[in-house]
């Protein structure tokens, strides 16, 4: 296959599409500014330091009790604690690029198996790297979507038969992705359409509308191996309930998992978010644009008498409900995208088009690859400087915050927004632990809820608070310059431009405050013990406001 492939590209588009991929390594090395990435990394380093035992309750918040948990991604866990112990959130973002960079060369080599065409798999190169903008994220998910480009692009363009070492490295490379990320079982879901693909050829006259399929395995052995891998895990069948268990919750409350359309949230969160993620217009209009046109080929397929297998109709249906049922599932669409390479093809060879049509097809082709060749190149003038003179999004998380509960041990419960919590963590365990953090699936709907009217001091939020027994608040400044709560109870001992930090007026909390007095004074800081902290007064400082980022 790789000799068939170099055998149609020439030299200078081997240069071009190196070229391309360089602009995409820049554009795809943001900075840090994935949430969930800090609580990964001290997951890992937590698994290391205790011998690799994986822990059977979670050590990282104090509201989850003895729940049971689950790490189904403790491999990548350890993984991205190494890179990071090893470089850093460098060698983080570069393992980030390697893997998307690999995964996108996959589907440009399918795509030029498939339709012989430099142009036409270099469109589908530009247009899946758009689709890859949703998940820039460095998450465990990175390999799972490395992955399964690897495993269905060596499907579509298969041409000889599985022998035994293949079966052996198909089984081994399933224990290791199940152990990397719980996507490993829509493989599982891909086979098992392969098996109904084979009860479906045994109806009468199904050969009439559907061509038989050869995929390059045996089904039946693949989806044996593929059980029995799933099963080769810490939690062993577990790993189920929690992928079939869990997706209710977080899908309710994870803009992420919303339909990239529409919204499901209600009440107040839909009031709080506006809907569902920010996704650009022209984000939802190419996921329209290619599941419209995989409707069209499908049709004109057999207009031109050039039959589908009922395998691939199958995929890629499915595919495109995934893709608009869960915005994070919005790469995906490169599957039906190389669908309509591989039938586009075909029904091209089958009856000659028209010399006209040709034409006006080649004219189309040329502008699409014009289009996103312009919207890449504006991209990467735009994104690349600031890619490389930047690491982390500093802008995202309470860093200054961080920085003070760090040097200054206040006892108590402290309460932080979910979406904070890996950061806390990654500082300040086991000096603190959380309220709660981005594994919604473990905290429940419940903490989910009470975040939100802490946040928004929706009425009954003070109930909470003595619920709780918060003795410090941080929160996220959500609009503006505003302060986020008030109240004759609790003294404001930090405030910059993106959070708010309290601490309760009592007896108990009287150590805690002057810890904070102390440590103020001995940074040369103005604080009040009984105003608090003084944003106003305190901007007046340039190089206060510098170095506490007030502004």
């Amino acid at each position: 296959m790789l000799s068939e492939g170099f055998a149609l590209i020439k030299g200078r588009e081997i240069l071009v599409v190196a070229f391309i991929l360089a602009g995409f390594a820049g554009i795809f090395y943001k900075p840090v500014f994935c949430y969930d990435i800090w609580l990964h990394i001290k997951t890992g380093e937590y698994i290391v330091q205790n011998n690799y035992v994986l822990p059977e309750t979670d050590p990282f918040s104090y509201t989850t009790g003895r729940k049971p948990l689950i790490l189904n991604e403790w491999l990548s866990q350890i993984i991205f604690y190494f890179v990071h112990d090893g470089l850093g959130f460098r060698g983080l973002r570069l393992m980030r690029v390697f893997l998307e960079l690999t995964a996108l060369a996959f589907i440009f080599w399918a795509a030029l198996q498939l339709s012989r065409r430099f142009l036409v798999a270099l469109l589908v190169l530009l247009v899946t790297a758009y689709l890859f903008r949703t998940r820039y994220m460095i998450r465990p998910e990175l390999f799972s979507i490395l992955l399964f480009t690897f495993f269905y692009t060596s499907f579509i363009t298969a041409r000889n038969r599985f022998k035994p070492i293949h079966y052996a490295a198909f089984f081994l490379l399933c224990i290791f992705w199940v152990n990397l990320h719980p996507f490993m079982l829509s493989v599982g879901g891909l086979i098992a359409i392969l098996l109904a693909g084979r009860v479906a050829q045994k109806i009468p006259c199904a050969d009439r509308w559907f061509r038989v399929a050869r995929p390059p395995f045996d089904p039946n052995i693949a989806f044996l191996l593929f059980l029995v891998a799933s099963l080769i895990n810490p939690y062993g069948y577990r790993i189920y309930e929690y992928v079939f268990g869990t997706t209710p919750v977080v899908k309710q409350y994870i803009p992420e998992w919303q339909p990239i359309f529409i919204t499901l949230q209600t009440g107040v969160y839909r009031a709080i978010t506006g809907g569902v993620l920010a996704f650009p217009l022209v984000m939802k209009g190419l996921v329209i644009g290619i599941i419209l046109l995989f409707l069209v080929v499908i049709v004109g397929s057999y207009l031109r008498r050039v039959q589908w297998t009922l395998e691939d109709l199958l995929i890629g249906t499915l595919m495109c409900f995934l893709a608009i049922a869960a915005a994070r599932f919005a790469w995906l669409l490169f599957v039906p995208a190389l669908l309509i390479v591989k039938y586009g093809r075909l029904q091209a060879e089958n009856r000659r088009l028209p010399q006209g049509l040709r034409r006006v097809m080649a004219i189309l082709l040329c502008i699409g690859v014009s289009l996103c060749g312009l919207y890449w190149l504006n991209e990467g003038c735009r994104r690349i400087p600031y890619n490389f003179a930047n690491e982390i999004q500093l802008n995202k998380y309470p860093d200054v915050a961080v920085k003070i509960l760090k040097e200054v041990t206040l006892s108590g419960r402290l309460y932080n927004p979910p979406a904070w919590g890996g950061y806390l963590l990654y500082y300040l365990y086991p000096k603190y632990k959380v309220f709660a953090d981005t594994r919604t699936y473990l905290h429940g709907e419940e903490s989910v809820i009470v975040s939100m009217m802490m946040q928004y001091q929706y009425p009954g939020f003070e109930k909470l608070i003595q619920k709780y027994h918060f003795d410090v608040l941080l929160f996220k400044k959500m609009f503006g310059d505003s302060r986020p709560f008030s109240s004759s109870g609790w003294t404001l001992i930090f405030e910059n431009r993106n959070s708010a930090m309290y601490l309760r007026k009592d007896d108990p909390n009287e150590q805690n405050l002057k810890r904070i007095a102390e440590y103020y004074k001995k940074n040369n800081i103005p604080f009040d013990l009984q105003k608090g902290f003084d944003i106003k007064k305190l901007r007046k400082d340039k190089k206060l406001s510098k170095r506490l980022r007030l502004i």
